[in-house]
């Protein structure tokens, strides 16, 4: 049997089977109303297949075998890295965004079960001047919560229409009310222009996930 290997997700969910219901083989996921396909036994072939007769973007459970290196280290520099802004405490001011090389340790920590939930494309969407510009505009509209003291992590979704317009945007994993109104009314007030991702050719609705992490310690 052939196996699965070299897939580019769109983002990586933190969502996991223990939050989802079950039904059959896969999942159906309440916060997104997605099916979510288990990918983790299936063979290329059968992949292939599923993803031929789909003409939108699909939700799906892989092993971190299945996933590509591009893609891997991909998540672990932009949906890590760039996104883990340490903050001081009663400040405005960035203290650091964690290196690729930390952020990759910090991936592995994360996925220990080695397993990626996330939502694959043919092409994925992109913020109009690239990650770069996107996380640094994000990073000038947040502002660190007042009264704030745990550190966690706010998980943001958002979801780019067939134009890259950014809509319905909200907390799917939050660790404090404060910090997560402020990670929403930042990426809300930033509204930033994105590429739209593309499905047999042409422009398709999707989702992306964020997380944004809050630490009160100095670095």
């Amino acid at each position: 049997m052939k196996k699965i290997k070299n897939i580019n997700l769109e983002f990586s969910c933190p969502e996991n089977r223990s939050s989802m219901n079950k039904i059959g083989s896969d999942y159906f996921c309440d916060k997104c109303s997605s099916q979510v396909i288990d990918f983790t036994k299936k063979s290329a072939s059968e992949f292939e297949k599923i993803i031929n007769k789909s003409s939108k973007p699909i939700c799906g459970i892989y092993k971190r075998s299945q996933l590509s290196e591009q893609f891997l280290k991909y998540a672990a520099a932009t949906f890590i890295a760039t996104t883990s802004i340490v903050f001081q405490a009663n400040s405005q001011e960035i203290i650091k965004v964690d290196s690729a090389k930390q952020a990759c340790e910090y991936l592995e920590e994360e996925e220990v079960e080695g397993e990626f939930f996330g939502m694959i494309v043919e092409e994925q969407a992109q913020p109009v001047g690239g990650y770069k510009k996107f996380f640094e505009e994000l990073a000038k509209k947040l502002k660190y919560p007042k009264g704030l003291e745990e550190k966690g992590k706010s998980f943001v979704q958002f979801s780019l229409d067939s134009t890259g317009h950014m809509t319905e945007i909200k907390i799917i994993k939050g660790f404090n009310e404060i910090a997560d109104q402020e990670a929403v009314r930042a990426l809300r007030e930033l509204n930033y222009p994105f590429s739209p991702a593309k499905q047999r050719g042409k422009p398709v609705s999707t989702r992306m996930v964020i997380p944004i992490i809050f630490n009160p310690e100095n670095d």
